[in-house]
């Protein structure tokens, strides 16, 4: 689910009605600046703290068990280096851009 352009055009109309709905643009706030970019831990760790996280989010409980996310966070998990979980990481980031989650990496 690469960034393209009608991934732009679809998240910003989707952010337009909830911001004409009276409601913030984002719903969900996803806090990981603490681990994403923890030296202290190994990938491993950084990887398993991360998925703990979105597991445990309001975002991630909202989403039907099958869902996209739910089976991207399962890929998530079974990651064994950066680029693998950086690329994963990256569909995480559309499916949030849909759901109207802000994930705080920094």
């Amino acid at each position: 689910m690469p960034r393209t352009v009608e991934h732009l055009v679809e998240t910003s109309e989707i952010a337009r009605q909830r911001i004409a709905a009276g409601k913030p643009s984002w719903e969900y706030t996803l806090r990981l600046a603490g681990l994403y970019h923890s030296d202290s831990l190994t990938h491993e760790e950084r990887r398993d703290a991360i998925v703990r996280r979105i597991r445990k989010s309001s975002w991630f409980r909202a989403n039907e068990e099958f869902s996209d996310l739910h089976e991207a966070v399962e890929e998530l998990s079974e990651t064994t280096d950066l680029a693998e979980f950086n690329s994963v990481f990256d569909t995480l980031y559309d499916l949030a851009d849909y759901d109207r989650v802000w994930i705080v990496t920094q």
